[in-house]
């Protein structure tokens, strides 16, 4: 974890202040969104969907005094849809306080997906496609700084918590080459969130941005819409948010908001956060080698020569 140099900007106000939250529309991305937009930001949501994007924004407006938000449209698994958002987002105009890569996929599907560029999808939605959602809009957090990157990454990343195999990065099984589990590759894609916040930490480092990694802790709303049965669905929605090591979508965006609104973190670039307190990442997660691999994998996938430019 890095202090920063932290330059108060003198009669700014919180509603100056522009946040972007992808998979802003539902769950955890939403409440954090309305939870942004109780804090006076000026809130961009992002969704598949226009209309989900929307129906989120009257939502928000309808149910928050003052609220600013509006919404648009991405999907995070095609390159066309991720420069079609930052571009729509430049023509608004505005600056760009604080980015929340939220947007994930947990499926439970057994058979792989794969985004438009043939990545299996968990980590095409989960990582790669907010690497280069970050690489476009970098410019403008540098712009507005100080600024702030939230990357929601999961305890998950650690084998031994949550149910399933653990992870298994493997470049030579990217496009399930050698198989396939749903719960590995979430795995896997949590450990590579947590790569991306600590490599793109170092890369800005001077800079008035700071990288924050949360967990928001096992949230069963979350996963209750991919359930296959009704019965399930209730279970998901209303039983298991009340055991003692579960969160339910306030809890847990709490976590979020917390990463991007305490002011004492703009100073802690670097950290990873649970439970509204420095977490315990697994050694695998703080190892500079496989980030930095990571990274110049990342920048070859998305085409990109200098991250940032």
């Amino acid at each position: 974890m890095r202090r920063l140099p932290v330059r108060s900007r003198q009669g700014a106000r919180m509603s100056e202040k522009i946040a972007l939250v992808t998979g802003g529309n539902r769950g955890l991305g939403f409440e954090t969104a309305r939870k942004l937009a109780m804090r006076g930001f000026h809130v961009i949501l992002t969704a598949r969907k226009a209309s989900e994007g929307q129906a989120a924004v009257a939502q928000i407006l309808a149910t928050v005094r003052g609220a600013q938000a509006q919404s648009l449209v991405l999907d995070l698994a095609s390159f066309a849809s991720i420069h079609a958002c930052a571009d729509a987002f430049h023509k608004l105009g505005l600056p760009l306080h604080l980015l929340v890569n939220n947007a994930g996929l947990l499926t439970t599907n057994p058979k792989p997906a794969f985004t438009q560029e043939g990545f299996e999808l968990t980590l095409g939605t989960n990582h790669i496609g907010h690497f280069l959602l970050t690489h476009l809009l970098l410019g403008d957090l540098r712009r507005s700084a100080p600024s702030r990157v939230v990357v929601v990454a999961s305890g998950m990343h650690k084998a031994g918590v949550g149910p399933g195999p653990g992870p298994d990065f493997d470049y030579g099984n990217l496009k399930t080459e050698k198989g396939f589990h749903p719960v590995t590759a979430y795995r896997n894609s949590k450990l590579a969130n947590l790569w991306f916040a600590f490599e793109l930490d170092r890369l800005v480092r001077g800079e008035e941005i700071a990288v924050l990694a949360v967990s928001p802790g096992w949230v069963p709303e979350t996963q209750a819409d991919a359930r296959p049965s009704g019965f399930q669905r209730l279970l998901f929605r209303s039983v298991l948010p009340r055991l003692p090591f579960a969160r339910t979508l306030a809890q847990g965006s709490d976590n979020t908001v917390f990463a991007a609104t305490d002011a004492k973190l703009q100073d802690q670039s670097g950290g990873y956060y649970e439970d509204l307190k420095p977490g315990l990442l697994s050694d695998d997660a703080k190892s500079v080698e496989q980030a930095q691999r990571l990274w110049q994998a990342s920048l070859g996938w998305t085409g990109i020569e200098r991250f940032g430019a």
